[in-house]
């Protein structure tokens, strides 16, 4: 028979565990998405460097900072829309009943 302690203890050891597993996935698709942007802005610099003519280096640097920020504030921007959405249907939810 377990304890309404026990019980409890199991869950936050759970709990703890799913957040580290997450927080581990969390980085491991940042990186991942940062080894894209470092390709993806290799292969836009080789092109530039090709039809115009600027340094490669350059062009890396901008273009993986490009492709890695600008989707990065998209989705930030977005989440933090969704969020704002969920607090003022959460605040008019709370008025309504008042």
């Amino acid at each position: 028979m377990t304890t309404p302690k026990v019980n409890c203890q199991t869950r936050r050891r759970t709990m703890q565990r799913a957040i580290r597993r997450l927080n581990a996935l969390e980085y491991f698709i940042l990186a991942i998405a940062m080894a894209l942007a470092l390709v993806a802005g290799a292969l836009a610099a080789w092109l530039v460097e090709t039809l115009m003519g600027a340094p490669f280096r350059v062009s890396w640097a901008v273009a993986s900072l490009l492709f890695f920020v600008v989707p990065g504030a998209i989705a930030l921007r977005r989440e933090r829309r969704t969020e704002r959405v969920g607090e003022s249907a959460e605040n008019d939810h709370l008025h309504r009943a008042s």
